[in-house]
């Protein structure tokens, strides 16, 4: 969390212009949107009784667990993003 709250503090000021607690609530929301997003797709995999959601990447859980954490964050950087800074 303190990671994540440090780069979104670095990324909105350097990099956006934005206001350094902008980038404490981007970074602390990106955090936990990205564990919420694996943790529910772990429980979907739970109640389905499988173990991977595909064969592609075999060890590793399907390509699923690679984007579970990725696209539930992608969709909250934009809308902190649309929010935070003005266009």
């Amino acid at each position: 969390m303190i990671a994540g709250i440090v780069a979104g503090i670095l990324s909105l000021i350097l990099l956006m212009n934005g206001q350094w607690w902008h980038g404490v609530l981007f970074g602390a929301g990106i955090v936990l949107i990205a564990t919420l997003g694996d943790l529910v797709e772990s429980l979907i995999k739970r109640d389905l009784g499988i173990k991977d959601m595909g064969q592609l990447l075999p060890g590793h859980g399907g390509v699923m667990d690679r984007l579970d954490s990725l696209l539930p964050s992608a969709v909250a950087s934009w809308f902190l993003l649309e929010l935070f800074i003005p266009t």
